[in-house]
C-alpha cells in the first residue's frame, strides 16, 4: 500500500485539484500462453499440485526457520492457505515467538479477513506486548475495519520513534478532526525520514492542508474532501469513504466528491457501488474525462463490456491523460471480446505511446500470431522492440518467437542464441527453444529446453507453458525418461 505511494503521488500532479489516481483493477489479463508475463499465482491446499520448487520439504519434519521460509515462499507464490499453514507449524515450533502470528495476520489483513488478522495480531502481542509491528499491524486492522478511534488510541500509545507508526498516528488525527496534532504528527514522520514513500505520504497530507489554507479556509466539507483525496492516494480507501459520506451528505452535488468516492470503491473492488457513486459524478458534470475513465474501469469490474468500452473510448475522445492507460484497458477489452483486429490497434497504439516498456510488445504479438495467423506483423513489432531496446535479451527472444511463426527456424535460432547469451536465465528464451526444437522433429532436446523453461519459470506463466508442452510432447513421443537427459542445448 505504502510502497505505491511516491508512483501514485507522481501521476496525480499532472491531474487537477480534485483529480484522483488512474486505476486498473485486476492488472492486466495475461493469457497462459504469453512468453515472459507471469501469472497470479492460485491458492490451493493441495501440496502435490505445487510446483517442483515448492514441493521440496514438503513431507519432511521441518525446522522453525524452514517453515518461515517456505511460508514466506508460499506467501511470494499466492498460495496462501499452505502458507498459513507453514506458519502454524512454525508457530507450533517456537510458541513464545510472535513472528510465525504476525504472519498470519498479515495473510489475513491482505485477504480482508479482519476478523481473523486481528485475533492473530492480539495474539502476538500477548507474546510480545511492545511488539512494534504487531502493533502497527493491528493499528492498520482496526482501520480496515473502520474503527479509527481505536486505532487512534493504539497509535497514539506508541513511544518508540518510529515513521511508519506516526505517519498512521497522524492520519487517525485528522480522521477524528484533530487537525492541528494531525499536522505536527504528518511533521514527525517526515522528520523521522527512513522511507520516502512514506515522507511523500506525510507530505501529501500537508500539502492537502495547505491548499484549504490557501483558499482561506472555507466550509468543513472541503477539508474533508481534499483529506479524502490524501486516504484515497494513500490507499488507506476504508478511511476515504465514511469522510465522503459526510461531505455528501451535506452537499450532495459536490462533483468531486462523488468521484473519488468512486474511485476509493474501484479500489475496494465494489465495483456497483463505484458505477453508482460515478454516474451521480456524471449526472453533475457529464463530459468530464476523469468521470468517464472511472466508468468504464467500474463497468469492466462488473464485466459489462461493451459499456465498459465506451465509456473509455469516451473518456479518450475527452481528452483523458495519460492516454496511454485508456488504450491498454480498451486492448484488454477488445481482447476480451475477441475483436482482436481493434485489440490490436490499441496495442499499437499504446506502443505509439510509450515504447519504453518492452513488455508492452508481448501482448500484440501473441493476438498476432496465435489469434489472427500474422506473424509477419509479430516480427514488425519485434523488430520495433529491438530497434527501442537493443541490449535487452528479451527483444532478442521476441525476434526469435515471431521468427519460429514465420517458419525461419534458422535466424530464429540465431536471435534465441543472441537472447540467451545476454541473459541465460531468461526462462521464455528456453520456453521458445523447445517450441523451434519441436518444429523441427527433434523432440528430445525440445523436451530438455521445456524442462528448463519450467525450472527456471519457478511457477510464472512461463512454468506453466513449459510443463503442458512437455506433457503433451510425452504424450506423442515414446516412453522415454527424459528427467536425466544431458544435452548441450544451445549446441545443438
Amino acid at each position: 500500500m505504502i510502497s505505491n505511494i511516491l508512483l501514485l503521488l507522481a501521476i496525480g500532479m499532472a491531474l487537477y485539484v480534485f483529480e484522483i489516481f488512474p486505476f486498473n483493477p485486476g492488472g492486466p489479463i495475461v493469457p497462459p500462453e504469453q512468453h515472459g508475463v507471469s501469472r497470479n499465482g492460485e491458492d490451493t491446499t493441495n501440496p502435490e499440485e505445487l510446483p517442483d520448487f515448492l514441493q521440496e520439504g514438503v513431507t519432511r519434519t521441518k525446522t522453525y526457520d524452514e517453515h518461515m521460509t517456505r511460508g514466506n515462499l508460499l506467501v511470494q507464490n499466492g498460495y496462501n492457505a499452505l502458507a498459513v499453514a507453514e506458519f502454524e507449524a512454525a508457530a507450533d515450533q517456537a510458541p513464545t515467538n510472535p513472528s510465525p502470528l504476525i504472519a498470519i495476520g498479515k495473510i489475513h489483513l491482505d485477504s480482508g479477513d479482519t476478523i481473523k488478522a486481528k485475533l492473530s495480531f492480539e495474539e502476538a502481542l500477548k507474546l510480545s506486548p511492545s511488539n512494534l509491528e504487531a502493533t502497527i499491524y493491528l493499528g492498520k486492522t482496526l482501520i480496515q475495519d473502520r474503527e479509527v478511534a481505536e486505532a487512534k488510541i493504539l497509535f497514539d500509545g506508541i513511544s518508540v520513534h518510529n515513521q511508519l507508526s506516526k505517519f498512521y498516528q497522524a492520519m487517525t488525527h485528522a480522521y477524528v478532526g484533530d487537525h492541528e496534532g494531525a499536522k505536527t504528527a504528518f511533521r514527525e514522520s517526515i522528520n523521522i525520514g527512513g522511507d520516502q514513500n512514506i515522507t511523500a505520504g506525510a507530505q501529501n497530507f500537508l500539502s492537502a492542508y495547505d491548499e484549504f489554507d490557501a483558499n482561506q479556509g472555507g466550509p468543513a466539507v472541503h477539508l474533508y474532501t481534499l483529506l479524502a483525496r490524501s486516504y484515497d492516494q494513500v490507499g488507506e480507501y476504508e478511511m476515504a469513504i465514511p469522510l465522503l459520506f459526510e461531505v455528501i451528505r451535506e452537499k450532495k452535488d459536490y462533483r468531486d466528491a462523488w468521484i473519488i468516492l468512486g474511485h476509493s470503491y474501484l479500489s475496494t473492488q465494489k465495483y456497483q457501488d463505484a458505477v453508482e457513486a460515478l454516474e451521480e459524478a456524471r449526472k453533475l458534470d457529464p463530459q468530464k474525462p476523469e468521470t468517464l475513465f472511472f466508468l468504464g474501469l467500474g463497468y469492466f469490474g462488473l464485466e459489462d463490456y461493451e459499456q465498459a468500452a465506451a465509456f473509455l473510448e469516451l473518456a479518450k475522445s475527452n481528452g483523458f491523460q495519460p492516454q496511454v492507460q485508456v488504450d491498454q484497458k480498451l486492448a484488454e477489452i477488445y481482447l476480451i471480446l475477441e475483436d482482436y483486429e481493434a485489440a490490436t490497434d490499441k496495442y499499437e497504439e499504446v506502443l505509439s505511446l510509450n515504447s519504453q516498456e518492452i513488455n508492452y510488445f508481448i501482448k500484440p504479438m501473441w493476438v498476432y500470431i496465435e489469434k489472427l495467423n500474422q506473424p509477419e506483423k509479430a516480427v514488425t513489432l519485434a523488430n520495433l522492440a529491438l530497434q527501442t531496446h537493443p541490449d535487452q535479451a528479451m527483444s532478442y527472444n521476441l525476434l526469435g518467437w515471431a521468427k519460429i511463426a514465420t517458419g525461419d527456424l534458422v535466424e530464429a535460432k540465431q536471435d534465441l542464441e543472441k537472447a540467451a547469451s545476454l541473459d541465460p536465465e531468461l526462462d521464455a528464451v528456453y520456453l521458445n527453444f523447445g517450441t523451434l526444437y519441436q518444429r523441427r522433429g527433434d523432440n528430445q532436446t525440445a523436451l530438455a529446453f521445456y524442462k528448463k523453461a519450467y525450472e527456471l519459470g519457478g511457477g510464472n506463466s512461463i512454468s506453466t507453458a513449459a510443463a503442458d508442452m512437455y506433457n503433451k510432447l510425452i504424450g506423442n513421443s515414446d516412453q522415454f525418461d527424459y528427467s536425466s537427459l544431458k544435452v548441450d542445448l544451445l549446441s545443438q
